[in-house]
């Protein structure tokens, strides 16, 4: 799996090298190139096992650690090429691998000027969000982070539309000053955990397992967090960062925007999970409020203003904002519902506003416009592309069945869960944050007024179809006057009965096949996919959510509530050093009971210890916030035994001894 993952990671960079030598047809090699790679992400996904561990993280796989970098010359500076797989960064190296093969089928006659040079960078851009997700190694990520920038710089600024320098450099200017901040303050990182350890390295599994059990000072927290968030906001984008992303969502070719919104958006909402919500908790909990106002605010703004667009492409690029505001919301939940439907519905987003594009530039490519008023009836006249359509803007409102359902039903339930279930909430954040949950789920109704609006303009209605087909013909798409009783003007029906000439090839039927089937498989069986993700995720956002829990007071502690610990002792292992502190780890006291059982963990408030166990043989118990004892694994302490008390036994067990004489209730 290892030489599996690192062949797939740089294939396409050595197929771009290919084409700009000139040594190989420029169309055909990106194709094979890009269906390989997804072949190889299919096959790696098939070796997934979520309950399995690598470096204490849940579900990591593929793992290449050994290959130093800058560690040779300079031993202290231990930058190495660690790459490998998760729950979390699994699925969207799928997705990466075959939004990239729709993008190469879609601008197989698209693109007429420098094909070579236009399809070089575009698999060079592969392996740089192909890396993003599998890289281990902080200054790793960050060189793939940057990377992106510069492939898709160049797709914007020749082969866009007519605004494409001045929205290739904006795109550049504002993604290149957020990720500066985000470089010092993932360096921040890595030196406090230097510094701690004594040791500096960049290893993220290793920072994370150690930040979990030495967390940083508050203040330190929030100044690199505020960092980290200037370069992550900015790509998402949150609200008020997002002005660089219409403009150049419009200007760009399609292939561009298919990977735009489909990948690099995605950059940032996987930057919160995987850095921010692990490693800065407290600070993230402290701008918990701000940051779900941002959130709403992106769904109910790039709903009210996706409804006043006449051109489809900014359309579909003002609704990103609302769904990636959606996204955002479920992560800042800090609720394991919440977190796993927000990382779905960037699975979800990716597919389903990809294929929008795709749908949008194939209409583009046969008639050069864009205005939504030039078209009508086109359901009648292009049958198997109103299908499609139809099918993505369903998904993108989150019809039942479909995909969009499955996530948005998940963050409601997760957000809704945190401001309104008993003892999720800090008294202070209720009225606020209560009112937010209202106007979040109005923007559910927002995007399927919009979304449907422009289907019943576009895809139904009497046919209309733009006057002239040149290539400026954007500025004269007023339809002609009707010369038919029902509507159907001289492009219609009357010229070229029972034909459908402007219908999709079978070329572009295939590139769509695959995201509609994913589609309905998402909706059908979410299930399958939020087992992937769900191990991973439970261990990167269960910091966050412990913090959350130390704001309530004393008195709102929830019956059940627990602290996931970090790692592990064996039951029976002889002197054993008791950790310093009993907030941030895993013991195993297996004989306690009759059954082998491990403990997960107990509540910070002396007077509701709760300890959550779960049998050996079965499986993994999700880590985070549990709430009662309703688990079939779960059992309850004495409540009244003292948290010292509860202590002192731990660090019993640490030295040898496994007779605890706890009482089980």
């Amino acid at each position: 799996m290892e030489v599996l993952l690192i062949i797939s990671l740089f294939l396409p960079t050595l197929g771009a090298l290919a084409i700009w030598v000139g040594a190989a047809p420029p169309r055909q090699t990106a194709l094979v190139v890009a269906v390989t790679v997804l072949v190889m992400a299919l096959v790696l996904a098939g070796g997934y096992r979520g309950a399995e561990r690598h470096d204490g993280v849940p579900g990591e796989f593929a793992v290449i650690d050994d290959l130093g970098w800058l560690g040779v010359s300079t031993p202290w500076l231990d930058i190495r090429l660690s790459v490998g797989l998760d729950g979390l960064s699994l699925p969207l190296y799928i997705l990466t691998t075959l939004l990239t093969v729709v993008a190469i089928i879609v601008s197989w006659e698209e693109i007429k000027l420098g094909p070579r040079a236009f399809y070089g960078h575009l698999l060079l851009l592969e392996t740089a969000m192909l890396g993003v997700f599998a890289a281990r190694d902080v200054i790793l990520f960050y060189v793939f982070f940057e990377l992106t920038l510069l492939p898709l710089y160049f797709l914007i600024g020749i082969w866009g539309s007519e605004a494409r320098q001045y929205a290739a450099i904006k795109f550049f200017l504002f993604t290149l000053a957020g990720s500066v901040l985000t470089f010092l303050a993932l360096l921040a990182i890595s030196f406090w955990h230097g510094y701690n350890v004594g040791r500096l390295t960049f290893s993220i599994p290793e920072i994370t397992a150690g930040l979990r059990a030495r967390p940083m000072e508050f203040s330190a927290q929030l100044a690199i967090f505020l960092g980290l968030f200037a370069g992550f906001a900015i790509k998402v984008p949150l609200i008020p960062f997002h002005t660089w992303l219409p403009l150049a969502h419009v200007e760009a070719p399609t292939a561009g925007s298919i990977l735009l919104a489909g990948i690099l958006l995605k950059v940032g909402s996987y930057g919160f999970v995987r850095f921010c919500l692990p490693l800065l908790p407290e600070a993230t909990v402290a701008c918990l409020p701000w940051l779900v106002t941002l959130s709403v605010a992106g769904v109910v703004y790039g709903s009210f203003v996706a409804l006043a667009q006449q051109d489809l492409k900014r359309l579909i690029a003002y609704s990103s904002i609302g769904h990636l505001g959606f996204c955002m919301l479920g992560v800042f939940s800090l609720s394991r519902a919440g977190v796993a439907g927000g990382v779905l519905q960037m699975i979800n987003h990716g597919i389903s506003t990809g294929a929008l594009f795709a749908l949008v530039g194939m209409l583009y490519e046969r008639f050069h416009t864009r205005q939504i008023a030039a078209y009508g009836g086109l359901a009648r006249k292009m049958p198997v592309w109103a299908f499609f359509m139809g099918l993505m803007v369903l998904a993108s409102i989150g019809l039942p069945g479909l995909n969009g359902f499955a996530g948005e039903v998940l963050v409601l339930i997760g957000f809704f869960q945190r401001v309104w279930g008993q003892s999720q909430c800090p008294p202070e954040w209720f009225t606020y944050l209560a009112a937010l949950s209202v106007l979040a789920t109005f923007g559910v109704v927002l995007a399927a007024w919009y979304m449907l609006w422009m289907t019943e303009r576009v895809v139904f209605g009497p046919v209309r179809l733009p006057v002239a087909r040149g290539k400026n013909s954007e500025d004269q798409s007023e339809p002609p006057p009707s010369r038919h009783p029902h509507g159907v003007d001289s492009l219609g029906t009357e010229s070229h009965p029972g034909e459908n000439l402007w219908d999709l090839k079978p070329r572009e039927i295939w590139a769509l096949c695959p995201l509609a089937i994913l589609v309905v498989w998402i909706g059908v069986q979410p299930s399958f996919f939020l087992r992937m993700f769900e191990p991973t995720l439970s261990y990167l956002v269960g910091p966050a959510e412990r913090a959350l829990l130390r704001r309530l007071p004393a008195e709102e502690l929830p019956l059940g509530a627990f602290v996931h610990f970090s790692r592990s002792i064996t039951s029976g292992s002889k002197a054993q050093t008791p950790p310093e502190s009993f907030n941030d780890c895993d013991f195993d006291i297996g004989n306690l009971f009759e059954s082998r059982s491990t403990v997960l963990g107990w509540a910070r408030h002396p007077e509701a210890i709760i300890r959550q166990t779960q049998s050996r043989n079965g499986g993994l118990l999700s880590e985070g916030c549990a709430f009662g004892s309703s688990s079939p694994h779960a059992s309850v302490m004495n409540p009244r035994k003292r948290l010292s008390e509860f202590e002192a036994l731990i660090a019993a067990q640490c030295s040898g001894s496994t007779d605890l004489g706890l009482t089980r209730e």
